[in-house]
């Protein structure tokens, strides 16, 4: 890439991959149970959604064309990016349930699916740097990557992420007036116990 110009497409996607990659090291960096875990957790998770859906966007409709038949590298780079948005959900769920009053992530289920979804993100990012960038490149005028390279830097920058839940709702409490005593229930705790009122 030449100091003068904007990264292309691939460019633009490869820089991605390797932030991603230095988020996904900080946080396994961290240690388990380290309250700073969720919440790099949450910003790395982010990132991720808004890059999925800026490749769903640019990279896979035109990765789409070069393929040679029968190469099923586009449809297995779709069902990883649903299996990362799946993972990425049950991370934030995870998340909200295990994160104490102290504000640490300390649940073993969190540190699972963290260290699942940095494993699948980093695999995926390689098949994709491997396998579709090659034809894309081979395949593409270097202008429309370019093009595609200040299109995709739009909406990375327009993205949002996926709305995190918040904390589990507790039930309301119940605010329901006690059902009346039947009539005999009321007359044998009256005349048990006296009134002194009629005296």
């Amino acid at each position: 890439m030449a100091a003068d110009r904007e990264p292309d497409l691939l460019e633009q996607l490869t820089t991605d991959h390797e932030v991603l990659r230095v988020r996904f090291s900080e946080l396994a960096g961290l240690p388990l149970g380290d309250p700073r875990r969720c919440q790099l957790a949450a910003v790395a998770a982010d990132a991720l959604v808004r890059h999925l859906t800026a490749e769903e966007e640019h990279l896979y409709p035109i990765a789409r064309h070069g393929r040679p038949p029968g190469d099923d590298a586009v449809d297995q780079g779709l069902q990883a990016h649903a299996a990362l948005r799946a993972l990425v959900r049950e991370l934030r769920v995870a998340a909200a349930d295990s994160t104490g009053p102290a504000g640490s992530a300390g649940s073993a289920e969190f540190d699972r699916l963290v260290a699942r979804l940095v494993e699948a993100a980093t695999g995926h990012f390689g098949l994709e740097e491997a396998r579709l960038f090659p034809t894309v490149r081979e395949h593409t005028a270097p202008v429309r990557l370019t093009a595609m390279g200040a299109q995709l830097r739009a909406t990375e920058a327009a993205a949002s992420a996926m709305p995190r839940p918040g904390p589990r709702a507790q039930a309301p409490p119940d605010e329901l007036v006690a059902p009346e005593l039947p009539w005999r229930e009321r007359m044998h705790r009256r005349f048990r116990f006296g009134d002194s009122s009629e005296d």
